[in-house]
């Protein structure tokens, strides 16, 4: 079924018909990273191609330190407002985000590695999730729910990755299982009725979840609200405005909406084969324009129309939005958005949330595009 016919089967028939449930569940390793990614980005770092080989390379320097990370997992994950206290929120939420890209970082490699060390990045991955699911049962405070989402999504991440590691054994497993769904699956489910960029992460989170739990109407579930979401924060014109207004930050807040937004439909794609990326909204915008006007001030930002201070947050190709231009690219076959982020390759985007984090190493660029025979 080619992505047109899906697309428009979406447009066509109610969601229930489209879906199919299977008893088996879902394919593992998956979710945001199919298993025939996995095996794409394993043969181009055997073959030393680039920029998979040294972005592999980067990744592992990471993995490897984290070999040294000794878990900080808290039982109450109290994380106050940032613009309340933006010292208490950083250092509250740093712990969980070290955790999580060490976690996620090593699953990675555990997944791209095809030697003997393979394994340790694997433990090092599952010492870090034990420690939080046997340590952390309460999330609070006013950013508690969103930083848990954007954050902790990375361990779930982590786990997915993972799952065909035979070394992980079932009493960690249902941990795991059991912390994800009586916190982490909680917060992301306390937010993602949110029309703004809070939503967008508690659908990621949502999603990600119900894949790694194979609860395929949770998934489905998710779908139909990663659907309204499009419907209910997209303009015309693409802006949404609900980040756009937020003052020096709108262009930051406008990404920091889309990143989990399209992570979202990535999953959506790759484990029930619906293409919510050209899904056109009640307005007629869909995640295309929504990137194309944060796009086009890229460029210019300066020209930024809903804010004129020189304080404006700009954007960066190696930083953000580039890690989520990386992407696009090859799932747009936008070649405008490849040529902004080409020379800063490779993009490594981790500390702060965990969509799109390693888009270099893992991502579908027009240029990097193929199916395995």
């Amino acid at each position: 079924m080619t992505r047109i016919t899906r697309t428009l089967m979406v447009f066509l028939f109610p969601l229930a018909f489209v879906l199919d449930v299977t008893a088996e569940g879902f394919e593992h390793p998956g979710g945001l990273h199919s298993r025939n990614q996995l095996e794409l980005v394993r043969r181009k770092i055997d073959a030393s191609a680039e920029p998979w080989a040294t972005a592999c390379k980067a990744l592992l320097g990471q993995a490897r330190e984290g070999l040294k990370h000794a878990p900080k997992a808290v039982a109450n994950f109290n994380v106050p407002g940032y613009y309340v206290d933006p010292e208490g929120h950083s250092k509250a939420k740093s712990e969980l985000s070290a955790d999580a890209w060490t976690a996620y970082s090593c699953a990675i490699a555990y997944q791209l590695m095809r030697n003997e060390e393979r394994t340790t990045f694997a433990d090092k991955a599952i010492q870090i999730l034990t420690a939080w699911s046997t340590t952390n049962t309460k999330v609070s405070n006013h950013d508690g729910d969103l930083s848990m989402a954007y954050v902790g999504v990375g361990l779930v991440f982590a786990a997915e990755l993972i799952t065909d590691y035979t070394g992980w054994n079932t009493e960690q497993r249902t941990l795991f299982s059991k912390w994800l769904t009586t916190v982490y699956l909680k917060s992301c489910t306390n937010i993602a009725p949110r029309a703004n960029n809070w939503g967008d992460w508690g659908i990621l989170g949502c999603c990600a979840s119900h894949y790694f739990l194979n609860d395929a109407k949770g998934l489905d579930d998710d779908i139909v609200e990663i659907r309204t979401k499009i419907d209910n924060e997209i303009e015309a014109d693409g802006h949404m405005p609900k980040e756009t207004g937020r003052g020096k930050n709108g262009i930051w807040y406008t990404y920091f909406a889309l990143a989990p937004l399209t992570a979202a439909c990535q999953i959506s794609e790759n484990a029930r084969s619906v293409d919510l990326f050209h899904y056109k909204g009640r307005d007629g915008a869909g995640i295309e324009q929504a990137l194309d006007y944060l796009f086009r001030y890229c460029q210019e930002p300066r020209k930024w129309p809903h804010y004129t201070e020189k304080d404006l947050s700009l954007p960066k190709p190696g930083q953000w939005p580039g890690n989520l231009y990386e992407v696009m690219s090859g799932i747009y076959g936008n070649t405008k958005y490849e040529s902004w982020v080409k020379e800063a390759r490779p993009i490594m985007v981790y500390g702060h949330h965990f969509a799109w984090t390693v888009p270099t190493l893992l991502s579908t660029a027009p240029s990097q595009k193929e199916t395995l025979k």
